[in-house]
C-alpha cells in the first residue's frame, strides 16, 4: 500500500517556499525598516544593486594634475600622473534557517495546522535575520577584511584611531599615522575623521559637532545623516545652546515607522544602542553603498533532508556588502582621545 508521507512532505515544502516568496518583499521591507539605521540608509538611496561578479568594485581618484604658472620661454609640466585605483570587496553572505520534521509535518495535516506551521517558523526566521542585520551594521571592525561577517559602519571609521592606521578597507592600505583626528601620512585620501568631545560636554557638544561637520564638508559635500547612542541623543536634546538648531522630524518616512529623529543643520540626527557608548558618527551617505545582489537577497533554497534523521531543512539566503568610496567624507567623534 503506497504511503502517503512523500506527497504530505512534497506538500508542505511547496508551502513553505510558495509562502517565503508570497511574502518576501514584506519580510525585506520590514527587515530593514525594524532597525532605525538600515531605515535611514535605505531612506538615503544606499542600497544599490549588483548582478554577481567576484568583487564589489568602487573607482577611487586619490591624485591631482600639476598645474603651474608660465610665460614665454616656460618648459611645460608633462607626465601623466596616476589619479585612480580601484577599491574591491567580496561579498558576504547572511542566512537564516527553517528547519522542521517529518513528525512536524504529520502533527499538523490539513490546511489549517500547515498555514500555523508555515507562519510560525517563517517568522522565527525573519525575526532572526532582523537580529542579524541590525547587529552587523554596527558590528565589530576587522582591520585585514578577513571573515565572513557583513563589513558595516565600524569598518567605515573604526573605533579606534590605532584601528584606523591598521590593515586595509576596500584592499587599499590605510593610513600610517594621524595627528589630531585627522591623518597624517601615508594615503591620507584614504582616512575617515575622528574628534574627540571636549568636556564639560552638555557645554562643549554643539561646538565639538559643528567643528566636525566642518571638517567632513570642507566648504563642498557635508555629511547627511549623524548617528549617536541614546544618551547623546538626549543630551543634545536637552542642552545644545542654539535650541533653534532642534527640530524634530514628524513627517518623514523615519518619523512614519515610529523612530524619533532630530535634525543637526538640517541633517538627520537617529539615535541607536547598537552604536558603541558616547560615539556620534557622521555620515555622508552619497559615498556609501550597501551592496546587494538581486538574484540572492532573501531567497529560500530548496528543502533538504538532514542525513540519519527526519529533519528537513531550507536556508534563506542574502549576499550584500558595504562599500565606501570616500573615507575622508565620514568621521567619528568619540571620548577616547584620537591624538597621536
Amino acid at each position: 500500500m503506497a504511503t502517503t508521507l512523500p506527497t504530505l512532505t512534497k506538500t508542505i515544502d511547496t508551502a513553505f517556499v510558495s509562502t517565503w516568496y508570497e511574502l518576501k518583499s514584506e519580510a525585506v521591507d520590514n527587515i530593514l525598516n525594524a532597525s532605525v539605521v538600515w531605515a535611514a540608509l535605505k531612506d538615503k538611496g544606499c542600497m544599490k544593486t549588483q548582478q554577481g561578479g567576484t568583487y564589489i568594485t568602487r573607482p577611487i581618484r586619490y591624485g591631482t594634475v600639476a598645474t603651474q604658472a608660465v610665460k614665454k620661454g616656460s618648459v611645460f609640466s608633462q607626465g601623466e600622473p596616476e589619479l585612480k585605483t580601484m577599491a574591491r570587496w567580496t561579498w558576504r553572505y547572511i542566512s537564516a534557517h527553517v528547519q522542521r520534521s517529518l513528525f512536524d509535518d504529520q502533527v499538523n495535516r490539513g490546511p489549517a495546522k500547515i498555514a500555523d506551521l508555515v507562519k510560525d517558523r517563517l517568522g522565527a526566521a525573519r525575526d532572526a535575520l532582523i537580529a542579524k542585520f541590525e547587529s552587523q551594521i554596527l558590528g565589530t571592525h576587522v582591520t585585514d577584511e578577513t571573515g565572513d561577517e557583513f563589513q558595516g559602519l565600524n569598518d567605515i571609521v573604526p573605533l579606534q584611531i590605532t584601528q584606523a592606521v591598521t590593515g586595509t578597507y576596500g584592499g587599499i592600505t590605510r593610513p600610517a599615522t594621524y595627528v589630531s583626528g585627522v591623518a597624517a601620512t601615508g594615503n591620507t585620501w584614504w582616512a575617515p575623521k575622528f574628534g574627540m568631545w571636549t568636556a564639560p560636554v552638555e557645554v562643549n557638544m554643539v561646538s565639538d559637532m559643528r567643528h566636525m561637520f566642518n571638517m567632513l564638508a570642507n566648504n563642498q559635500v557635508p555629511p547627511d545623516l549623524i548617528i549617536t547612542d541614546q544618551t547623546f541623543f538626549e543630551l543634545y536634546e536637552d542642552f545644545a545652546l542654539d535650541m533653534s538648531q532642534i527640530v524634530k522630524d514628524e513627517s518623514t518616512k523615519l518619523a512614519d515607522l515610529g523612530f524619533e529623529v532630530m535634525r543637526y543643520k538640517g541633517k538627520p540626527m537617529i539615535w541607536t544602542p547598537n552604536i558603541t557608548a558616547s560615539n556620534m558618527l557622521m555620515l555622508t551617505t552619497s559615498f556609501i553603498d550597501v551592496v546587494y545582489d538581486p538574484g540572492m537577497w532573501f531567497d529560500m533554497t530548496e528543502w533538504k533532508p538532514v542525513p540519519l534523521g527526519g529533519e528537513r531543512i531550507a536556508h534563506i539566503l542574502s549576499a550584500c556588502n558595504t562599500a565606501c568610496s570616500q573615507l575622508r567624507r565620514q568621521g567619528r567623534i568619540q571620548t577616547a582621545s584620537v591624538s597621536t
